[in-house]
């Protein structure tokens, strides 16, 4: 139950501070006075965001504080996790323990979010006020019509709300596992792409004659052998003719060797008597020896520069894939190339484990699915024993807000044929949860309001009275045993009037015995039933305009039920009515 609340610089409130009880508290007030600032206020709590408009004094912090009272052990439970604070659970559970959540936003619109002093992400302090309070604004009445609204009311009615936030971590948890199974599948694809990538580098090195040449060099030098070994054996053997064979071989000129012989025989009978002369003779006889061995080498080289196609056409073959995987790769030398090959050998298998880990993560990932998809089945059955009698539950309240002949009908098909023996397997056929809140089923409210028509989807056919109506009394169904809930409504009473109003009322004010009500309203047969009665007013002080609440005593109750009635100018019938409508107001 919220027991205290405090709002500074908020809006065109300056600062508020005002306590609250249990039952039906009423907020009444002009049109534009601030009313449904209070549930603006709130709504920070629930994580909506801070806007420029929120800051009464731009200069200064925003701060939303409320206190609560309780003995829920759910709202002990979630303190306690996000509060770091074991201690919580160790209490005396029938006790009721007070939280204050608390919520300042500074000039620069930056939170500090606190749970009993100890600070907090925004996301926690969310969590724990939903579970404190339950703001139901016009939206939501509008809202109604809408499927993800019509499950969440859904649960809430039938109390499936702790097997939906199972399924909800189920499902998160297995969407989370299923996340790192596809980045685990396609970094396996894209090492695949690489090691194949590798490999085929590395099979076009392992395949090239890197081994063959030292250098590449060589092998050009090779293959101007091979190119012009036709013309070098024809000059060779023509140089051979040369230096010595003679006339024959020299057209019919003597060799140079001939020549020198020639010229040696000439000197025959000197060398012995000149000793210059017989060392010059000498070297003239090595140039002998030595053109000798020059027509010698001259033949050898000629006999093997014999042309070859095929070798020339495999050396051409092996320069320009030397050259290509050089260039492909960005290279200088076949050193290089070869440093290369050895690189990508190694990196060839060289990521062990991978296998094992995909293995490990489809494993979990099923398990996690199994998880999910049994937490879903245990979903749609607390909502199909729900559903049981819900529609004419409900349909009995809507009666007492003067919809007598209102059908409800609340569709929920499962997703896939389920076995009607609750101890058979299910055939999956493949099912994968879609989102965290429909599960299995596929969930929708048609509506009737007249006899004579058949229900059809509700957003097709119902009123925004009706709407408000049937919100109002799926709410009064919630099982709110043990729990002290606070629940906030905004105008719900909007677009309805009359004896139905009355109506409405009395049902709120049935749901404020076991559970605490706060209601902006505009009617004055709804604000009499309340348990305490604030009235919001728009003041204006130092040329500054700020809203002020007054809880309101039995005099000054009475007198601005008449102003409800009558306008300002309210007359005697309208302080009477206003009176005996607080008189009755405990009336069934």
């Amino acid at each position: 139950m919220l027991t205290r609340l405090y709002i500074r610089n908020f809006a065109l409130i300056s600062e508020l501070e005002v306590p609250l009880g249990p039952g039906l508290t009423v907020i009444t007030g002009e049109t534009g006075a601030g009313k449904s600032i209070l549930l603006d206020a709130v709504g920070l709590l629930l994580g909506d965001q801070a806007e420029g408009a929120h800051f009464k004094d731009p200069s200064l912090s925003c701060v939303v504080e409320m206190e609560f009272s309780t003995a829920d052990p759910e709202v002990r439970a979630k303190c306690a996790e996000l509060t770091d604070d074991p201690d919580l659970l160790n209490r005396d559970a029938s006790q009721a323990m007070e939280f204050v959540l608390r919520r300042e936003i500074n000039p620069r619109k930056r939170s500090r979010c606190l749970i009993n002093d100890a600070a907090v992400a925004l996301r926690d302090l969310k969590a724990l006020a939903a579970l404190l309070l339950d703001l139901s604004g016009q939206e939501e009445a509008v809202a109604v019509d809408r499927r993800q609204t019509q499950i969440l009311l859904l649960d809430e009615v039938a109390g499936c709300e702790v097997h939906r936030h199972g399924y909800a971590q189920a499902y998160r948890h297995w969407k989370t596992l299923r996340k790192e199974l596809e980045d685990c599948l396609a970094d396996l694809e894209q090492r695949k792409r690489e090691e194949e990538r590798t490999l085929f580098f590395w099979k076009e090195l392992q395949d090239a004659p890197l081994d063959a040449w030292e250098e590449l060099g060589f092998l050009e030098s090779a293959l101007a052998v091979q190119e012009n070994a036709l013309e070098s054996g024809e000059k060779l053997r023509g140089a051979e003719a040369v230096l010595d064979e003679g006339t024959s071989g020299n057209g019919g000129q003597p060799s140079v060797s001939d020549t020198l012989r020639a010229l040696l025989q000439t000197f025959g009978g000197l060398e012995s008597k000149d000793a210059e002369v017989g060392a010059w003779t000498e070297r003239l006889r090595s140039l002998l020896y030595q053109t000798q061995e020059l027509a010698r080498d001259a033949a050898d080289l000629a006999d093997q520069r014999i042309p070859d196609l095929e070798a020339t056409a495999l050396l051409r073959e092996q320069l320009d894939g030397l050259q290509g995987l050089l260039h492909k790769h960005r290279l200088g030398t076949l050193e290089a190339l070869r440093g290369l090959r050895a690189r990508l050998g190694e990196a060839l298998g060289s990521t062990p484990g991978v296998d094992e880990a995909k293995a490990v993560l489809e494993e979990k990932e099923a398990q996690a699915l199994e998880e999910a998809r049994q937490a879903a089945l245990r979903l749609h059955r607390a909502r199909t024993t729900a559903l049981a009698d819900l529609s004419q539950r409900c349909e009995a309240k809507l009666a007492r807000l003067g919809m007598e002949h209102a059908r409800l009908l609340w569709k929920n098909e499962p997703a896939l044929v389920l076995p009607s023996n609750e101890t058979s397997d299910v055939d999956w056929q493949g099912w994968l949860p879609q989102d965290a809140l429909q599960g299995l089923d596929q969930s929708e409210l048609w509506f009737s309001a007249n006899p004579g028509q058949d229900p059809r989807p509700l957003a097709q056919v119902a009123s925004g009275g009706e709407k408000s109506r049937l919100l109002l009394a799926l709410k009064s169904l919630v099982r709110e045993e043990g729990r002290n809930h606070t629940r906030l409504f905004d105008e719900i009473d909007a677009g309805i009037s009359g004896e139905t109003a009355l109506r409405m009322g009395q049902m709120l004010a049935e749901m404020g015995q076991h559970q605490q009500i706060i209601l902006i309203t505009h009617l004055p047969q709804i604000a009499a039933l309340g348990d305490a009665h604030w009235h919001i007013t728009k003041e204006v002080a130092n040329q500054q305009t700020q809203t002020a609440l007054h809880i309101l005593d039995a005099d000054q109750r009475r007198l601005a039920l008449a102003r409800m009635i009558g306008g300002d100018r309210y007359g005697a019938a309208a302080l009477e009515q206003a009176a005996d409508l607080l008189k009755n107001r405990k009336a069934p």
